[in-house]
């Protein structure tokens, strides 16, 4: 079939404009595509845009939670913790947590479990007027408003004991067995030898910080 050159320029002139119609066709399904995900981001932000709205709306009501949980924490302070001088603050801790080891042993029937060394810190305070800077003593960690004002001292322990031993040991201090509350800021275990299908004996190092309470806020 030949084709006049009129009809020539118009079949050039058709494809010229279908290969443009395609292109356009592929390019406004991207565009599309583009405006789908937009979209799905705009209201994913709007979203995020309501939630902190009610964070917002609900912040008045918990921090009356919150005023209301520190309130039942300082009661239950009062009940469980009996005041104490502060003489007896170290001697009574040693005893205690030395007790508390010797129960966990036979409890956990883990005769590994021990006490290798405790020491002691210096006795720190925080609240009413500044105290000399001793030389070594420590800070006071941070902490709630609830253990503000109460003296602590730091007991640098290294124990040795089975790994459900040592968890068993530190949910008894969480479960105030001490009558004392009590913070552990890190936990380092070194694994020890071990017979096949037995648990390792860990070396256990940790801090203890101890809160020494005496009926009311520090003098």
């Amino acid at each position: 079939m030949n084709f006049t050159a009129p009809m020539k320029v118009v079949l050039a002139f058709v494809l010229i404009v279908v290969i443009a119609l395609g292109f356009w066709v592929l390019d406004w399904q991207k565009k599309m595509g583009e405006v789908k995900q937009l979209d799905i981001s705009l209201q994913q932000k709007d979203e995020q845009y309501q939630k902190a709205q009610q964070m917002v709306a609900d912040l008045p009501k918990e921090l009356e939670k919150k005023e209301v949980l520190t309130r039942s924490l300082q009661s239950l302070i009062r009940e469980q913790i009996a005041p104490e001088p502060l003489e007896v603050f170290v001697p009574a801790y040693l005893t205690s947590i030395e007790d508390l080891v010797i129960t966990e042993r036979t409890k956990m029937r883990d005769n590994s479990f021990s006490l290798i060394s405790i020491t002691p810190g210096a006795l720190v305070t925080s609240g009413g007027a500044a105290k000399p800077k001793v030389e070594g003593q420590q800070q006071q960690p941070e902490g709630g408003e609830v253990l503000k004002g109460y003296p602590t001292r730091t007991f640098q322990m290294s124990m040795k004991g089975k790994y459900t031993t040592l968890i068993d040991f530190l949910y008894q201090l969480g479960a105030l067995k001490l009558k004392r509350l009590v913070t552990i800021e890190r936990i380092s275990l070194s694994p020890g030898e071990s017979k096949p299908g037995q648990s390792p004996v860990l070396t256990i190092n940790m801090p203890i910080t101890a809160y020494l309470w005496q009926g009311g806020e520090t003098k």
